[in-house]
């Protein structure tokens, strides 16, 4: 059932994920409660959000297939400290209307778990984070950067002159290590898509 968001709730920021689906039957809009096309309106037809939340549209991931349906992946950003606004715009804009239930990740998936419940009136389900960004960067591979692979190495790096930035295929790449760079840093030694371990980080 659309809306399809993710939110990691991090240290510093927030980010935000929005599934535009692209490929609505005629049936499907029909059926489409107000609500949800005004959403989707505020969320792809502007490229800021209050003082302080952003859209990157350079990250905009275009006609990509998630769960058999066409569409568009947008990344939307703002400061941890704006939380409290952004559930009340959410509560504004009527989002328990729709009965969606929101995926979520990081440390403030928690902290705002009640708040979200109490002023938003909006369930979260909490996703493992390391689980989550191993799931995503593995997805993101497969699908590319709008045709373009979204990971690379460094052929020859201590050659400036023969130094080249190749794409890198992650189709196999265990045992690997995986460094995730937020508030925080965390280290983490992946042997398959569901066992891994982190290893260290701050």
């Amino acid at each position: 059932v659309f809306p399809w968001f993710g939110l990691d709730i991090g240290g510093t920021l927030v980010k935000l994920v929005y599934f535009e689906p692209k490929d609505i039957t005629a049936e499907e809009e029909e059926e489409e409660v107000e609500n949800l096309k005004s959403i989707r309106k505020y969320l792809t037809s502007n490229v800021a959000y209050g003082s302080t939340g952003i859209r990157d549209v350079h990250l905009e991931l275009r006609d990509l297939t998630l769960c058999g349906r066409k569409g568009n992946l947008h990344f939307i950003r703002f400061p941890t400290h704006d939380m409290p606004a952004f559930i009340h715009m959410g509560s504004e804009k009527h989002f328990s209307s729709l009965h969606t239930t929101l995926c979520a990740t990081g440390g403030g998936a928690y902290k705002f778990e009640q708040d979200f419940r109490t002023m938003g009136d909006l369930q979260l389900r909490k996703l493992d984070e390391l689980d989550c960004l191993i799931k995503g960067v593995l997805y993101i591979d497969s699908v590319g950067f709008n045709g373009h692979s979204e990971c690379y190495y460094f052929e020859n790096p201590t050659d400036a002159e023969r130094c080249r930035k190749l794409p890198f295929n992650l189709e196999n790449p265990y045992p690997l290590l995986l460094v995730n760079i937020g508030s925080g840093v965390s280290i983490l030694a992946v042997y398959s898509k569901e066992n891994y371990k982190r290893v260290t980080g701050t």
